[in-house]
C-alpha cells in the first residue's frame, strides 16, 4: 500500500524535485580576536523567487540571539545564489547550528513545500 501510495505521489508532482544548498555545510572557525564571522551562501534553484530565512542555535538547540546576522531575510531570484553574514563573541569554545529555511512559492503564492537545510560550526578562540 505504501508502495502505492508513493507512486501516486510522484506522479501527481508537477516537476522533478530540486534541493536547495546552504554551503559550507559545515565549518570549524579558529580566530585570535574574541569575534568570529561566517559567510553563507543560499541558492535558489527553482525558477521562481523564493524567500529564505535564517536562524542560529546554540549548541543545545535553542535560539542564540547573542549572534548577529546582516539579513535574517532574504528574496532571491530565479537561479540565483545570495550571501548570509553571521558573527559573534568566540568566546573559548562553542558550537552552533545554523539553519537556512525556504518556503517554496508558486505563482506568487505560497506552498506547502518548505526546505530547510542546517550546517554546525565549532568556533574556538586561539591563543587566549
Amino acid at each position: 500500500m505504501r508502495f502505492v501510495l508513493n507512486m501516486m505521489l510522484a506522479l501527481m508532482l508537477p516537476q522533478a524535485a530540486i534541493a536547495q544548498a546552504l554551503t559550507p555545510m559545515s565549518g570549524e572557525v579558529k580566530t585570535y580576536t574574541q569575534t568570529f564571522a561566517l559567510q553563507l551562501k543560499a541558492f535558489n534553484p527553482y525558477g521562481t523567487a523564493q524567500k529564505f530565512s535564517i536562524k542560529v542555535l546554540d549548541e543545545n538547540g535553542a535560539d542564540a540571539p547573542e549572534i548577529e546576522i546582516t539579513a535574517p531575510h532574504m528574496s532571491l531570484p530565479p537561479h540565483e545564489t545570495g550571501a548570509f553574514y553571521v558573527w559573534g563573541d568566540a568566546g573559548a569554545h562553542k558550537q552552533i547550528t545554523v539553519c537556512v529555511t525556504s518556503q517554496y512559492v508558486f505563482n506568487g503564492v505560497g506552498a506547502q513545500i518548505r526546505g530547510e537545510v542546517c550546517g554546525k560550526y565549532d568556533i574556538t578562540r586561539l591563543g587566549r
